[in-house]
Order: C-alpha cells, then structure tokens, then sequence
C-alpha cells in the first residue's frame, strides 16, 4: 500500500499538467478570455491571456511578425476547439521572423501573452476592431489525421460486381443451415 500511494501521486501530477509546457502559466484562473478583451478591451490591457485559433494571415516585418488568429474556445489542454462559428479575430505580434511556410493558413495555434491596446484593421473591406495580444510563448499543434474507416461488404463475390449493388449498404450474413428433405430421419423426431 506504501509503494501505491507515490505512484498514484505521480500520475495525478502529470494528469493535472496536460497543457504543454511552453503554455502553462502560474495562475490559471488570471488569465483573460477573449470575450473580455472583446468587449472591455480597455480593462484588459497589460493582462496575461491565452489564446487560440486557426492562422488566417502571417504578416512579417523586419519589426517583427504579426499573425491574424481566427480565435476559438480552447480545450483545457489549450489545443483550438474549431468550429464553423467564429468569435472574432485577434493580432499575435511576435518579436523575430516566423516562417509562413511551417505556420500555414489554417494551422492551429495557440498564445500566451499580455494583451495590449486594440487595433482597427481591416478584414476585406470591413473594418475592424482587433484585440492584440504581445506574445511571450506560442505553440503550433500538429495536424491530426483522421482515422481510416474500413467498411465491409458481405455480399457475395458473384453478386457485388453488378451495378446496382451498393458497396457501403450494410447486408446481414446468411449462413444456409444443413438442408432437410421431407420425410428424413431429423425432421420426423422434430
């Protein structure tokens, strides 16, 4: 029992620390939503926050990168949790060069970082209000790849080539029992 309560102990830990370590902050329950710096960006500023998205445009410049975040709920270990509706948009500046290449439209993302003052851009030729966020720490999530789904057909060999067999229409499998002809020994004890 006194080798058992260690190890418990050491797999609650790690569970609790689900988020990645370039993600993680001390206070959890500091950090500022989005919809708060949305909708009072003024008492937001100077605030930490983490926040996510999908990559809509990287932006580079020798003062450094701008990357426009179509901004979604995070999961609680932070990954983006996409959706087709969007909260809005937010600005991550980033010091240095980030490669458009490796963090392409459409990559999830996630930041931590300091909200600043917002700022009015544009989105076409709409106008729009940008909440900006100062990174100190990004992540890039890998792709996930659907998984393969297998179907199988249990019709016939001879019967699933015709044209008007449906290949992903689910059949029940017969299985053809012994034949009785009338009058044998087994049908007349039944």
């Amino acid at each position: 029992m006194k080798r058992i309560v260690p190890i418990f102990a050491a797999l609650l830990l790690t569970a609790c620390s689900s988020v990645p370590d370039a993600l993680q902050v001390a206070d959890e329950d500091a950090l500022v939503p989005y919809s708060a710096a949305l909708e009072q960006p003024q008492s937001a500023v100077g605030k930490t926050a983490r926040w996510g998205g999908v990559v809509a445009e990287v932006r580079n410049s020798d003062n450094g990168t701008v990357i426009e975040v179509v901004n979604f709920d995070l999961h609680r270990w932070g990954r983006p949790l996409t959706s087709d509706q969007s909260q809005g948009r937010f600005r991550a500046k980033l010091s240095g060069f980030v490669d458009p290449m490796v963090w392409k439209q459409g990559s999830s993302v996630t930041f931590v970082g300091t909200v600043a003052e917002p700022e009015t851009g544009t989105i076409d030729e709409y106008t729009y209000l940008f909440p900006v966020l100062n990174v100190s720490s990004k992540y890039l999530w890998p792709v996930r790849k659907e998984p393969t789904r297998v179907e199988v057909n249990y019709d016939a060999l001879w019967y699933r080539h015709y044209w008007y067999t449906r290949p992903a229409y689910p059949r029940p499998i017969y299985y053809p029992g012994p034949v009785m002809e009338k009058g044998s020994k087994q049908n007349k004890d039944n």
